[in-house]
Protein backbone atom coordinates (compact mmCIF):
# COMPACT_ATOMS: atom_id res chain seq x y z
CA UNK A 1 0.00 0.00 0.00
CA UNK A 2 2.97 2.48 0.90
CA UNK A 3 4.37 2.03 -3.31
CA UNK A 4 1.08 3.11 -4.18
CA UNK A 5 0.86 6.01 -1.54
CA UNK A 6 4.20 7.10 -3.21
CA UNK A 7 3.14 6.66 -6.87
CA UNK A 8 -0.15 8.60 -6.42
CA UNK A 9 1.87 11.42 -4.04
CA UNK A 10 3.81 11.86 -7.19
CA UNK A 11 0.53 12.42 -9.55
CA UNK A 12 -0.38 15.74 -8.15
CA UNK A 13 2.49 17.32 -9.41
CA UNK A 14 2.56 15.76 -13.42
CA UNK A 15 0.07 17.47 -15.87
CA UNK A 16 -1.77 14.99 -17.64
CA UNK A 17 -0.68 15.89 -21.18
CA UNK A 18 3.10 15.45 -20.27
CA UNK A 19 2.33 12.10 -18.90
CA UNK A 20 0.11 10.87 -22.14
CA UNK A 21 3.09 12.85 -24.26
CA UNK A 22 5.65 10.57 -22.57
CA UNK A 23 3.55 7.22 -21.88
CA UNK A 24 5.91 7.48 -18.48
CA UNK A 25 2.52 6.05 -16.39
CA UNK A 26 0.31 4.30 -18.76
CA UNK A 27 -0.04 3.92 -22.51
CA UNK A 28 -2.91 2.84 -24.60
CA UNK A 29 -1.78 -0.74 -25.49
CA UNK A 30 -2.13 -1.30 -21.56
CA UNK A 31 -5.42 0.81 -21.68
CA UNK A 32 -6.66 -1.71 -24.19
CA UNK A 33 -5.26 -4.85 -22.19
CA UNK A 34 -6.28 -3.56 -18.93
CA UNK A 35 -9.69 -2.54 -19.74
CA UNK A 36 -10.40 -4.72 -22.80
CA UNK A 37 -8.49 -7.64 -22.70
CA UNK A 38 -7.53 -6.70 -26.20
CA UNK A 39 -3.60 -8.85 -26.77
CA UNK A 40 -0.56 -6.23 -28.78
CA UNK A 41 -1.87 -7.36 -31.85
CA UNK A 42 -5.55 -6.27 -31.47
CA UNK A 43 -4.15 -3.38 -29.53
CA UNK A 44 -2.43 -1.74 -32.48
CA UNK A 45 -4.83 -2.33 -35.04
CA UNK A 46 -7.58 -0.74 -32.96
CA UNK A 47 -4.98 2.08 -32.36
CA UNK A 48 -3.90 2.06 -36.30
CA UNK A 49 -8.43 1.97 -37.17
CA UNK A 50 -8.82 4.68 -35.47
CA UNK A 51 -6.42 6.86 -37.23
CA UNK A 52 -7.13 6.07 -40.41
CA UNK A 53 -10.34 5.19 -42.48
CA UNK A 54 -11.33 2.73 -44.72
CA UNK A 55 -8.94 0.09 -43.81
CA UNK A 56 -9.06 -3.70 -45.36
CA UNK A 57 -7.67 -6.60 -44.19
CA UNK A 58 -5.19 -6.79 -47.29
CA UNK A 59 -4.24 -3.05 -45.77
CA UNK A 60 -3.80 -4.54 -42.57
CA UNK A 61 -1.97 -7.90 -43.22
CA UNK A 62 0.79 -5.93 -45.09
CA UNK A 63 1.10 -3.17 -42.58
CA UNK A 64 1.49 -5.58 -39.60
CA UNK A 65 3.62 -8.43 -41.22
CA UNK A 66 0.49 -10.69 -40.38
CA UNK A 67 -1.31 -13.78 -41.86
CA UNK A 68 -4.60 -12.81 -43.07
CA UNK A 69 -6.18 -15.02 -40.61
CA UNK A 70 -4.78 -13.28 -37.24
CA UNK A 71 -5.71 -9.97 -38.81
CA UNK A 72 -10.00 -11.27 -39.39
CA UNK A 73 -9.91 -12.78 -36.25
CA UNK A 74 -8.20 -9.50 -34.77
CA UNK A 75 -10.58 -7.52 -35.97
CA UNK A 76 -13.65 -10.14 -35.32
CA UNK A 77 -12.85 -9.36 -31.80
CA UNK A 78 -13.01 -5.96 -32.31
CA UNK A 79 -16.21 -5.70 -34.13
CA UNK A 80 -18.30 -8.16 -31.30
CA UNK A 81 -16.49 -5.17 -28.91
CA UNK A 82 -18.22 -2.73 -30.45
CA UNK A 83 -15.21 -0.65 -31.37
CA UNK A 84 -15.18 -0.69 -35.20
CA UNK A 85 -17.53 -1.89 -37.72
CA UNK A 86 -17.32 -3.48 -40.77
CA UNK A 87 -18.90 -1.53 -44.06
CA UNK A 88 -19.07 -2.77 -47.86
CA UNK A 89 -17.72 -0.08 -50.25
CA UNK A 90 -17.69 -0.82 -54.01
CA UNK A 91 -13.98 -0.81 -55.76
CA UNK A 92 -14.51 2.58 -57.55
CA UNK A 93 -15.19 4.43 -54.31
CA UNK A 94 -12.48 2.73 -52.35
CA UNK A 95 -9.89 3.29 -55.14
CA UNK A 96 -10.56 7.03 -55.10
CA UNK A 97 -10.55 7.46 -50.99
CA UNK A 98 -7.39 6.16 -51.08
CA UNK A 99 -6.28 7.93 -54.10
CA UNK A 100 -4.91 5.19 -56.13
CA UNK A 101 -4.67 4.11 -59.82
CA UNK A 102 -8.01 2.99 -61.16
CA UNK A 103 -7.65 -0.03 -63.30
CA UNK A 104 -10.95 -0.93 -64.14
CA UNK A 105 -11.74 -2.38 -60.33
CA UNK A 106 -15.38 -3.56 -60.27
CA UNK A 107 -17.17 -5.18 -57.46
CA UNK A 108 -17.48 -4.43 -53.47
CA UNK A 109 -14.59 -4.49 -50.67
CA UNK A 110 -14.74 -4.73 -47.12
CA UNK A 111 -13.51 -2.03 -44.82
CA UNK A 112 -13.01 -1.31 -41.46
CA UNK A 113 -13.65 1.96 -39.56
CA UNK A 114 -14.13 2.81 -35.40
CA UNK A 115 -16.54 3.83 -34.12
CA UNK A 116 -17.32 7.41 -33.37
CA UNK A 117 -14.60 8.60 -30.65
CA UNK A 118 -17.21 9.60 -28.39
CA UNK A 119 -18.98 6.52 -28.33
CA UNK A 120 -15.72 4.16 -27.95
CA UNK A 121 -15.14 6.76 -24.43
CA UNK A 122 -18.58 5.80 -23.40
CA UNK A 123 -17.96 2.13 -23.77
CA UNK A 124 -14.36 1.97 -21.94
CA UNK A 125 -16.04 4.23 -18.76
CA UNK A 126 -19.03 1.95 -18.40
CA UNK A 127 -15.95 -1.28 -18.26
CA UNK A 128 -13.88 0.71 -16.15
CA UNK A 129 -16.46 1.64 -13.55
CA UNK A 130 -17.70 -2.11 -13.89
CA UNK A 131 -14.48 -3.39 -12.82
CA UNK A 132 -14.34 -0.80 -10.47
CA UNK A 133 -17.34 -1.89 -8.50
CA UNK A 134 -16.44 -5.81 -8.95
CA UNK A 135 -12.77 -4.99 -7.19
CA UNK A 136 -14.78 -2.85 -4.39
CA UNK A 137 -16.74 -5.79 -3.77
CA UNK A 138 -13.86 -7.99 -4.04
CA UNK A 139 -11.67 -5.95 -1.08
CA UNK A 140 -15.43 -6.02 1.05
CA UNK A 141 -15.33 -9.46 1.16
CA UNK A 142 -11.59 -10.03 1.33
CA UNK A 143 -11.53 -11.44 4.70
CA UNK A 144 -14.47 -14.61 3.57
CA UNK A 145 -12.30 -15.08 0.48
CA UNK A 146 -8.78 -15.83 2.35
CA UNK A 147 -10.54 -18.26 4.49
CA UNK A 148 -12.15 -20.06 1.16
CA UNK A 149 -8.36 -20.39 -0.04
CA UNK A 150 -9.58 -18.23 -3.14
Amino acid sequence: MEIIGRQLEGFKDIEINKILENKKIFSSLQLYKCILGLNPSESKIFGYIMNNKNITTAELSSLFKMDRSSIQRALQTLTNLKLIRRDSMSMKNYVESKNLNPLNKKGYVYVYNSEHMGSIKKELKGLLDKWYESMLAYIENLDYLAKLGV
